[in-house]
């Protein structure tokens, strides 16, 4: 067994964002062959019961930073040149401390997710590293500051979309083996080692995502963490581009718009029609109870869980080409892409309309993300990684 130091920006359970639920089966994986020590910062109070959700874990060490003390990091990278967040996760006090703890665990190995948490390990010799990029975030930056609307939020969106171009580059020289979640992401990061990357995916939770017999109450839901932007465009998107369209078509459809921390603009949408919901019993929930899984992604980075979370709940879903790009499933078979409004509403209908072609297309996702995006076998690719037995 490796002792492995594992370290993450943010406590990975309750899993409420994408970053978490990645962190959590990862690390589930590597302890069943590895001793994992998780430095995991925060900025509230961890319990003891989120502590227990990690049982797995050969250590936890909890390192909490105050929102006033980010504040301040923030105002640093004014003049520092990192860029906002990796400032706003890096804490001298936390880092001394970190490097303390490696010290007394003397890890075989170190693996820091996202590129937030690399200030804290890059310097450290003596120890092989790894970094997971996860998504490439200067690509995400770049897309939202060509949609941006308001000159000052777009100006800092650009200042910090060059500011991750040129970290994003540089963390790789630090760290011996990187790892990210497509291929697309990979190709977004424009250095000649990048085709070194070691593309690790993510999986799906087949013990809270399955095939469940719950009423159709909405025919299109749109599922996510609704104060996260990528999503609020996509919903943005959904209201002024294909609702329009839509509502003509069929003026009796329901729209569900399902997850945590919705922003105001979200929270303002509900009516009749389209329907706000910020807390299920489970989130899969909001699937089961939809007939179609919509998810028009306009600022497209990363993998996006919904889609193979609905494959594998048998819900047929209607998705940006962008979107797909990560995931890799085939056209009109196993989802349906789409790019104009016009486009996303021939969609819907047709999956509405013909039972058919929707129960086609729900199985052939469900054996295809079955096949794919098993937790335990996309693991194997980050334990090659940090044995150093892929690319």
């Amino acid at each position: 067994m490796n002792n492995i130091v594992f370290i993450t920006s943010r406590f990975p359970y309750p899993i409420a964002k994408g970053d978490q639920l990645r962190v959590y089966f990862q690390i589930k994986s590597l302890a069943k062959n590895n001793k994992v020590h998780l430095i995991a910062l925060t900025e509230m109070d961890i319990s003891s019961e989120q502590i227990g959700a990690l049982s797995f874990c050969e250590s936890i060490h909890i390192h909490e930073i105050p929102k006033i003390k980010r504040v301040f990091s923030l105002f640093a990278c004014l003049f520092n040149g990192l860029p906002f967040q990796v400032g706003y996760f890096l804490n001298s006090e936390a880092k001394k401390k970190i490097e303390e703890q490696i010290n007394h665990i003397k890890p075989d190995y170190i693996h820091a997710h996202l590129i937030r948490t690399s200030e804290y390990v890059k310097e450290i010799e003596g120890i092989e590293k790894s970094i997971d990029f996860m998504d490439a975030f200067s690509i995400g930056m770049k897309k939202r500051f060509d949609i941006e609307r308001k000159p000052i939020k777009k100006f800092f969106l650009n200042v910090e979309y060059r500011r991750l171009k040129k970290y994003e580059t540089k963390m790789f020289a630090y760290f011996d083996r990187q790892a990210i979640i497509s291929q697309q992401d990979a190709d977004f990061i424009h250095i000649p080692e990048s085709k070194k990357i070691t593309i690790v995916p993510n999986g799906v939770d087949f013990d809270s995502f399955f095939p469940k017999s719950l009423t159709k109450e909405f025919d299109i839901c749109f599922m996510g963490n609704m104060s996260y932007p990528p999503n609020v465009e996509a919903v943005r998107f959904t209201i002024e581009k294909i609702y329009p369209i839509l509502i003509k078509k069929r003026p009796n459809i329901k729209f569900l718009i399902a997850g945590a921390n919705p922003s105001s603009y979200i929270k303002k949408l509900h009516s009749e029609h389209v329907v706000v919901i910020e807390k299920f019993e489970h989130i899969s929930d909001s699937i089961a109870m939809s007939k179609v899984m919509l998810s028009p992604m306009v600022v497209s980075i990363g993998l996006q869980n919904k889609i193979i979370q609905a494959m594998a709940m048998k819900v047929p879903n209607v998705v940006s080409k962008t979107a797909n790009n990560a995931i890799l499933a085939k056209n009109n078979q196993e989802l349906i892409e789409a790019e104009k409004p016009e486009e996303y509403v021939e969609a819907i209908l047709k999956l509405l309309d013909n039972k058919e072609f929707s129960d086609r297309v729900s199985n052939n996702a469900f054996n295809f993300v079955n096949e794919n995006f098993n937790w335990d076998d996309v693991n194997k690719a980050l334990e090659n990684c940090i044995k150093g037995e892929t690319k």
